[in-house]
């Protein structure tokens, strides 16, 4: 999630007239654009611990997502997640440090550091791990600390009403927290001696 919305800001620092003066903006056409995008993302994010309604630009402190599904993975853990009330601090902390876009070959990778993303939500869960059963539904918190990740997407071009426009085609996102805290209540339901 959050990588998607660095992207969507990238793609606007980019191409856009119609951004807030204080926003840095790259010319992609310039030899140092690799070098300009870290700086004028990890600053126009930095920017948005409040909303800018002239541009359109919401508040990402916190960020709040309605509602969130993770499907039921292979292996030994099937289980659904169901988060809904979602709000997700940090965000405009975040500081990054390899930043490259190749339009050429139409990839976009990037590498940032977060010193930590706490998201707080309402879950419902249901499924297992192993053959031993999860459930549980009620409100939650998870603080990633010291958070690196990596982000890689492939892209298209297409237009639109006589517009360029981009649209992901694929993308991969590996998270690596040095620590997670968990707090789920209720969850098995409440057992005492599940949560114990």
């Amino acid at each position: 999630m959050q990588s998607l919305i660095i992207l969507s800001l990238l793609l606007t620092v980019c191409s856009s007239t119609h951004l807030p003066s204080t926003f840095q903006k790259c010319d992609r056409h310039k030899g140092d654009f690799n070098q300009c995008l870290p700086k004028a993302v990890e600053n126009a994010i930095s920017q948005l611990n409040h909303s800018i309604p002239s541009v359109g630009l919401i508040n990402f402190e916190p960020l709040k997502i309605p509602f969130l599904s993770v499907a039921p993975g292979g292996g030994p853990a099937q289980f659904y997640q169901n988060y809904t009330n979602l709000r997700l601090s940090g965000v405009t902390k975040i500081q990054f440090w390899r930043f490259d876009v190749d339009f050429d070959k139409k990839v976009i990778a990037f590498d940032f550091t977060n010193p930590e993303l706490v998201l707080n939500f309402t879950y419902d869960v249901g499924g297992h791990i192993l053959a031993f059963p999860l459930t549980g539904h009620g409100p939650g918190l998870i603080i990633l600390s010291n958070l690196l990740s990596n982000y890689s997407c492939h892209f298209e071009e297409y237009e639109k009403n006589g517009e360029k426009h981009y649209r992901v085609t694929r993308s991969d996102l590996l998270m690596q927290p040095s620590l997670i805290h968990y707090k789920l209540d209720n969850l098995f339901n409440g057992d005492e001696r599940l949560v114990k």
